[in-house]
């Protein structure tokens, strides 16, 4: 059975790049190789539900909040595979709820407009052997790319995964 599993106006969606995955990485700074476990949430093809612009058909459940089926949004998340894959060389912005992250990488959509993926990153129970887990939050095209920077703290993944796995505190770097 597929991760997700929707049918939007008698269509099924394809949603196969969506498909739970792992991404191994050496960190340097400790000397090993590890795994993550990767999960895409429906934000990836979907918006905020509202009855005065989106059709009861295009109805998709986040838990107990309703979301929209977004065609643009759908139609985008094939990037995203990609990005995930770029991570462990690529740098990623702590946001200023300091619960997840940004990573802008460099897919600019046809009409110019940039497509940055926001994920949470949390390590492993220390009794279980389950691997970390990244989720992607969401992912959506912006017309402003210094707007989705703006009070962020860039830091190399490599690095901010280290420091998950060792279970320390990342915090912004204090502004000057």
């Amino acid at each position: 059975m597929a991760y997700f599993d929707y049918e939007v106006r008698g269509t099924r969606l394809d949603l196969a790049h969506l498909e739970p995955r792992t991404l191994t990485l050496f960190v340097r700074t400790i000397a090993r190789e590890l795994t993550i476990d990767v999960r895409f949430s429906n934000h990836c093809f979907t918006v905020a539900f509202d009855d005065n612009s989106h059709d009861r058909a295009d109805l998709i459940w986040d838990y107990r909040r309703p979301r929209a089926y977004d065609t643009e949004r759908h139609v985008f998340s094939r990037h995203l595979p990609t990005m995930v894959e770029a991570l462990p060389s690529a740098s990623v912005h702590l946001t200023p709820s300091d619960w997840n992250y940004v990573y802008l990488a460099h897919v600019t959509l046809p009409d110019g407009r940039a497509y940055p993926m926001y994920f949470g990153l949390r390590r492993a129970p220390t009794d279980h052997r389950q691997q970390p887990l990244m989720v992607m939050e969401s992912a959506y095209p912006v017309a402003d790319r210094k707007r989705v920077l703006a009070g962020t703290t860039k830091i190399s993944f490599p690095v901010l995964y280290a420091k998950i796995y060792r279970g320390q505190t990342v915090r912004p770097r204090a502004r000057r």
